[in-house]
């Protein structure tokens, strides 16, 4: 493809227009394109194009790499100028498009092909674009929008939604049809007197995202925004639900968003759903040690049963004032939120003794539903705003927290507390930066907050290993075991416990090298040698088994596979580490 400048442009130029009310960006089409349709931002845009100065000297070119350019439009994916002139332009519409500096590579230029503030050319050929309206990439859902939502979330599966809906039956074109209707827009279901054969109800229908009519609205909804107003075309796969699309015809529906209510995990057990998003940009929420006011009310699982009616309440968190389940949802929350919190694990949501909220759950309840708003809260201290002795008092303030957990059972909360222990106790620095440092010379030095901190980090890091043993979470447990190990080799209970949790990883071989290492020590340590007797029977039977799994494997070279029985041994290995490591000898008890 040669230069611009060396087109006949008396003989090819048909129409030249300025883009921009400050001539940024001129286009000057060469041809005319097909229909109506422009691609719209987000469109996925294929083009192939030459660029070159004004002189014709030409930096860049697709048609020279014999490939063509793709990119997302007005998505700052490009040049300004790009953005700009691609979204004027018809599907095989051809044109020059000068950009003007501004609108190109602007002062700096992209050395060494483009100098500082060049205007530049690009030659344009607008290939196809694939609309961000079809949804599921094979036809079966286009999307266009009538309404832009509001904010930038998206629904998710497990989210509520309520919809308003209209559908209607309308024949799908032939090539013929569609071909003679492009060149003009065309008139909706609605617009031709089409009858309505399907319609939501009064207020809206309710459902989870995951559960919709039809698996078109649920296509839809993942790339709608609140408020949203659309029109959908279904093929008949992705109508199915809401209404019976014979062969040939389409599902045009108009749709739209209504409300989102968004649904959260604060913790396994606790689910919230938003009933109310806060006013404002604010993203900031209560911390444990935060002073919150809410207004609460709390029923049954089922709705039947009221336990308490709505009274407004103000605690600190993480000071066992309220049910951990409610707490937990709490600081998921924002001012002025308003959201149902659902509670199901029963050791969530049982209320410590002199709750100010949730106190009139019933024992052995199946679990409770809060209905929160959160009226306001007073964050507490940062860590970067704490120093150095603030730091270690909170670092021992939740190792205390945590072990008083780790004696009731209540194993998840006492994995939060050693994990926010150690964050804390790690936070302090021999340089105090925070804006309010130690200075009591009567208080400890900083060589003696330093040796605690310590101190606090390996309690907290092997309990937390304990924690995680009873939890059979190996993974995490041998994590902390080994943070601990970083501070004191020798450690015998984080020796212990790495083997257990190695054992159950089936990491054999490192169990036993931590068990001896552990023996060097202390010979005589009793859960090392229980732990070493299991460990070498372990490692018998697996030998045992792997000398019979490569048997077959031998025999099967000449008398066909047992693919299912080495796949069923295969399996049974860690399996039976894990088996090993949950038998072994009990968790030495935690560090005080």
């Amino acid at each position: 493809m040669l230069p611009l400048k060396n087109f006949d442009r008396a003989s090819r130029c048909l129409c030249v227009g300025l883009l921009q009310n400050d001539g940024g960006c001129k286009k000057t089409i060469l041809r005319k394109g097909e229909g109506w349709q422009v691609p719209e931002a987000g469109d996925e845009v294929t083009v192939h194009y030459v660029g070159t100065l004004l002189d014709g000297t030409k930096f860049d070119s697709s048609r020279d790499r014999g490939d063509y350019f793709t990119f997302v439009l007005g998505q700052g994916k490009v040049i300004k100028g790009w953005d700009v002139g691609v979204a004027s332009m018809k599907k095989g519409e051809l044109a020059n498009l000068l950009c003007r500096a501004d609108y190109a590579y602007g002062a700096a230029g992209s050395p060494p092909t483009i100098p500082p503030d060049a205007t530049l050319q690009f030659e344009v050929e607008l290939i196809s674009w694939k609309s961000v309206k079809d949804i599921t990439g094979d036809g079966g859902v286009i999307k266009t929008i009538v309404s832009e939502g509001q904010g930038w979330q998206n629904p998710k599966p497990a989210d509520e939604v309520v919809v308003t809906y209209s559908a209607r039956l309308r024949p799908s074109p032939s090539p013929e049809e569609a071909a003679a209707a492009a060149a003009k827009k065309p008139q909706s279901a609605a617009e031709l007197g089409l009858p309505v054969v399907a319609s939501s109800p009064e207020g809206g229908a309710v459902f989870e995202v995951s559960q919709a009519p039809c698996s078109g609205f649920a296509a839809a909804l993942k790339s709608m925004k609140n408020h949203e107003k659309a029109v959908l075309l279904l093929k008949p796969e992705y109508a199915a639900g809401v209404a019976e699309v014979p062969e040939g015809q389409q599902l045009e529906v108009e749709f739209t968003l209504a409300e989102v209510h968004r649904v959260d995990t604060p913790a396994a057990g606790v689910t919230k759903k938003i009933l109310a998003e806060p006013q404002g940009n604010s993203y900031m929420k209560p911390s444990d040690g935060s002073t919150v006011t809410l207004a609460v009310s709390c029923r049954s699982l089922d709705g039947d049963t009221v336990y308490e009616e709505e009274k407004e309440v103000t605690f600190v968190t993480d000071e066992g004032q309220v049910p951990e389940g409610l707490e937990l949802a709490v600081n998921s929350m924002r001012a002025e939120e308003r959201a149902l919190i659902t509670v199901t694990d029963p050791a969530l949501a049982a209320a410590p003794e002199g709750a100010v909220a949730g106190g009139g759950v019933p024992a052995g309840a199946r679990g409770v539903v809060y209905d929160a708003t959160l009226r306001s809260f007073q964050k507490a201290k940062e860590k970067w705003e704490m120093n150095n002795q603030e730091k270690l008092a909170s670092a021992l303030s939740r190792k205390e927290k945590g072990n008083a957990a780790y004696k009731a059972g209540r194993l998840a909360r006492a994995a939060r507390q050693y994990g926010a222990a150690v964050e804390a106790a790690t936070s302090i620095q021999e340089r105090d930066m925070s804006p309010n440092p130690a200075g009591d010379a009567d208080g400890p030095s900083t060589a003696a907050l330093l040796a605690q901190a310590k101190e606090v980090r390996k309690a907290c890091a092997n309990n937390w290993a304990a924690v995680e043993l009873k939890r059979k979470n190996w993974a995490e447990a041998a994590k902390q075991a080994t943070k601990v190990l970083e501070l004191d080799p020798s450690n015998i209970k984080a020796l212990y416990r790495r083997a257990q949790a190695r054992i159950g990883l089936g990491e054999l071989l490192e169990a036993e090298l931590d068990i001896k290492s552990g023996l060097l020590t202390e010979p005589d340590n009793a859960d090392l040698t229980a732990l070493n007797r299991k460990l070498k029977v372990q490692m018998r039977e697996l030998n045992k088994k792997e000398a019979k799994l490569y048997g077959k494997m031998f025999a099967a070279l000449g008398k066909g596979s047992s693919d299912a029985d080495q796949q069923q041994q295969q399996q049974q290995q860690p399996a039976d580490a894990a088996e090993a490591a949950a038998d072994g000898a009990a968790p030495m008890e935690a560090d005080a």
